[in-house]
């Protein structure tokens, strides 16, 4: 859970967001994918050249910054994308690297306004919102037949 700190930091990022968050999530698929190339499979590597996937990530991390102190307003984006994460097979021990890769775009892209204390409240961020993903994804792997 979030210091009340931490969320007020956290949504204070949101013009930074608004502004650049294509170009973080374009640095970060193309860091992420280009040092861990397994991970293509998971991904529509189309929509990653004509840029849909980095916009669909922006727009979904500007919708949970908004919903940070309340997300049970995300309901439908998070069964959404969790099927998808189950559908190409996402596992828990991925967040992590997703995170690390995450992080360091918003800090190559942002540079001096990424401080330790932003860093830190987004790295709490981050973790809510893996640890949100997982369980649910966890429910549906319970529910729904492997796919392998």
């Amino acid at each position: 859970m979030l210091s009340q700190r931490q969320l007020e930091i956290v949504k204070s990022t949101m013009p930074a967001l608004a502004q650049h968050g294509e170009e973080i999530t374009r640095v970060f698929y193309a860091n992420m994918i280009g040092e861990n190339p397994e991970l293509k499979s998971q991904f529509n590597m189309d929509d990653q050249q004509n840029g849909e996937q980095p916009k669909r990530l922006a727009q979904s991390i500007l919708a949970y910054v908004a919903n940070l102190d309340k997300l049970q307003n995300l309901g439908p984006a998070v069964e959404k994308i969790a099927h998808r994460h189950v559908q190409t097979h996402v596992t828990p021990d991925q967040y992590p690297l997703v995170g690390r890769y995450l992080l360091q775009a918003m800090k190559i892209v942002l540079a001096d306004a990424i401080t330790p204390e932003v860093l830190e409240a987004w790295t709490a961020a981050y973790q809510q919102l893996a640890e949100v993903m997982i369980a649910r994804e966890k429910e549906i792997y319970g529910e729904e037949p492997a796919l392998v």
